[in-house]
């Protein structure tokens, strides 16, 4: 958004005397006022919209300017970091009538992630939409019809490109095969050739041309998934008191800390011991 933009919408609003659906005004001359709800009620609205800072509603939107532009902006990103997903703001201040004023856009959230939600707050207690020219905390109902909408998560069907099919535990796939006879009974899937059957169970997709480990695959059945994926992994630490800062009788920071590698299910058994 432009100076002249920001002009023309702050008149616009003083014009109508009133904020529109995709519109907010804060007065913010004493300071930071509460924004989590327009955050994310403006994220979950078509398009997205605008907050202006530095305009005071009751009295007829007469510009009244924000207490401190720089903090302002920082207190908005602080509360724009916390929303999840996160809000990623674009700021705009203009001088108008001898104060400052600031337009914080809010862009639409991705339908996929929706609804934007206040995290301290949670995703129930922390989703809002917009109803005219105000937030209103979601229903459980709309905030089930957001996360229903939202599709079928694929991320664990995306092909390990570095990975060969040779990457993957055969022993371990074929433990795992006679549970789908259990679940299926009467199901022709384990009769069909052994390729046709791995991409069926997407433990092995297509990548230009060449037949590599999904996601899914190398983290359930890979040989060492690490290999791929180092930074997947759960780090275990045990304190000597119920906090970090307690030592331990010889000063240490930690009684035990381990790194445990392997597949998922590995990776299970492993924690539990310990």
């Amino acid at each position: 958004m432009t100076k002249e933009e920001l002009r023309e919408l702050i008149y616009e609003v003083q014009s109508f005397l009133s904020e529109q659906d995709n519109l907010e005004v804060k007065a913010a001359a004493k300071g930071a006022p509460k924004i989590y709800d327009s955050l994310s009620s403006l994220s979950n609205r078509s398009g997205g919209g605008i907050i202006i800072f530095g305009l005071d509603e009751e009295s007829d939107f007469k510009p009244v300017g924000v207490y401190n532009l720089e903090d302002l902006m920082k207190k908005v990103g602080e509360v724009a970091a916390q929303m999840e997903p996160p809000v990623r703001t674009i700021f705009t201040s203009l001088k108008l009538e001898g104060v400052k004023v600031l337009a914080a856009e809010i862009p639409e959230c991705p339908t996929e992630l929706k609804p934007c939600y206040y995290k301290p707050a949670g995703l129930h207690g922390g989703s809002y939409i917009r109803v005219a020219d105000g937030d209103r905390k979601m229903t459980d109902y709309e905030i089930y019809m957001f996360v229903s909408s939202r599709g079928q998560v694929t991320e664990d069907l995306q092909p390990v490109i570095r990975a060969k099919p040779e990457d993957l535990d055969e022993q371990a796939i074929e433990n795992y095969l006679p549970r789908i006879k259990e679940k299926k009974p009467v199901s022709r899937l384990l009769s069909i050739p052994r390729e046709q059957l791995l991409k069926a169970l997407n433990i092995l997709t297509e990548h230009e041309g060449q037949l590599v480990p999904t996601l899914a695959g190398m983290l359930m059945f890979g040989i060492f998934p690490q290999q791929f994926f180092p930074s997947l992994f759960v780090a275990f630490l045990m304190y000597a008191g119920t906090n970090e800062n307690v030592k331990g009788p010889r000063g240490e920071r930690f009684l035990d800390n381990r790194r445990i590698e392997g597949t998922i299910p590995e990776i299970v058994v492993e924690a539990e011991k310990d």
